[in-house]
């Protein structure tokens, strides 16, 4: 009897999980299907000397998982922020990235000279549409390269435009300096415009450039209340011209087709030890083989 108790009370929780009221799976694929997709969108924005380049990002969202939505068709526009004019079309790439282009002589402003740039999202029939926009005053930066004194001086200057439309400084900003690279902007420092919207800077030495010792410098003004992200650049032969070796001696680096000595040493070495203990092995397996055939028992 104490028996049959025990066994009731370890199959109790058993039969009380499979006839709870539960969700089957049936009402686990309806509740996966009645869960609303979102889509989201946002919009970066980056002024250059003759156009605005307009980045809009486009995910959609079911539940806790976010997936990028490629190959959809986003509009954009730019206006006075009462107007807004249609300037084309692009399609998202498979990070969601839609990527386009207005030129900087038909951007539409109101009266202070600010452009709210709209990129939208239509939907379909699985997708509903999404749509962001952000404001910002065009701007302009430009590199001037000089040698002074056997100096390298950077020069830059920042202009906006005025409501009569001319180019007018732009005071007491704070200009950021970069220098591409592989995977990265390599920051060479920065330059605090004056009332006039200019600025120097001496040029960095050793910085490796191409065969030729080209440079592409980058100015930029970076997340400002009113112009947003401006960007300027230009190249210059000032670097250190970058060496490449006859494909015939190549150096021998941990990046070149040839490794380094101590490296080659270090493996033969290791590969010497490996094969030693082999043949050692095979060498102890004859002499036991050789060994137990004299050891023979004589009955």
């Amino acid at each position: 009897m104490k028996r049959v108790f025990a066994l009731l009370l370890i199959l109790a929780p058993m039969f009380s999980l499979a006839f709870s009221p539960g969700s089957s799976p049936e009402e686990a694929k309806t509740d996966s299907a009645s869960t609303p997709v979102e889509s989201r969108m946002a919009l970066n924005y980056l002024c250059g000397s003759d156009s605005v380049t307009l980045t809009a990002t486009l995910s959609i969202k079911k539940g806790d998982i976010t997936l990028a939505l490629e190959n959809a068709p986003v509009e954009f526009a730019a206006g006075d922020g009462i107007t807004s004019k249609p300037f084309g079309k692009a399609k998202t790439d498979q990070e969601g990235n839609a990527v386009f282009k207005i030129a900087a002589s038909s951007l539409p402003a109101d009266k202070a000279g600010m452009v709210t740039y709209g990129a939208t999202f239509a939907g379909t029939a699985k997708y509903p549409g999404a749509n962001a926009s952000v404001t910002a005053k065009p701007a302009k930066i430009k590199l001037f390269f000089s040698i002074e004194d056997s100096v390298h001086l950077l020069k830059v200057t920042a202009t906006q435009k005025n409501e009569k439309g001319e180019d007018v400084a732009i005071p007491k900003e704070t200009v950021m300096l970069y220098i591409p690279r592989l995977f990265s902007l390599l920051k060479i420092g920065e330059i605090a415009l004056d009332e006039t919207g200019t600025g120097t800077l001496e040029f960095p030495k050793e910085i490796v450039g191409d065969t030729l010792g080209n440079l592409v410098v980058v100015a930029k003004i970076e997340e400002h209340d009113v112009f947003g992200f401006v960007q300027g650049q230009n190249v210059i032969n000032w670097g250190v011209h970058k060496q490449y070796y006859k494909a015939e001696v190549p150096s021998r680096e941990l990046w070149t087709p040839i490794a380094p000595l101590w490296m080659i040493i270090t493996l033969l070495i290791m590969l010497a030890g490996v094969w030693a203990h082999y043949m050692y092995a095979v060498y102890e397996l004859v002499m036991i083989k050789r060994l137990s055939k004299k050891d023979k028992p004589l009955f």
